[in-house]
C-alpha cells in the first residue's frame, strides 16, 4: 500500500528531526518565561505543526504523480 501511494518515511523523519532540534530552543526560551506546562504544550503543538507541514508536502507530491517528480529530477 505504501508503494502504491509513494509514501516514504522521509517526511515524518524530517518532522521528527525538526522537532528534536526545536526542543532546546523551547527549553531556553519558553521555560524561563512561562514554565514547564506552557513549554510542554508548545512542544506538543510544534510536533503537530511539523507533521502537518511535512504531510502537506507529501500530499502535494502525491497529487502531482510520480511522473512529475521523475521529470523534475531529470531536468
Amino acid at each position: 500500500m505504501f508503494k502504491r501511494l509513494h509514501l516514504d518515511s522521509d517526511e515524518l523523519a524530517l518532522a521528527l528531526v525538526l522537532w528534536i532540534c526545536a526542543l532546546p530552543l523551547i527549553a531556553l526560551i519558553v521555560i524561563p518565561f512561562f514554565g514547564f506546562k506552557v513549554a510542554s504544550a508548545t512542544a506538543l503543538a510544534l510536533i503537530f505543526v511539523f507533521v502537518i507541514l511535512c504531510l502537506g508536502t507529501f500530499r502535494r507530491r502525491m497529487f502531482k504523480g510520480p511522473d512529475a517528480q521523475e521529470s523534475r529530477l531529470t531536468d
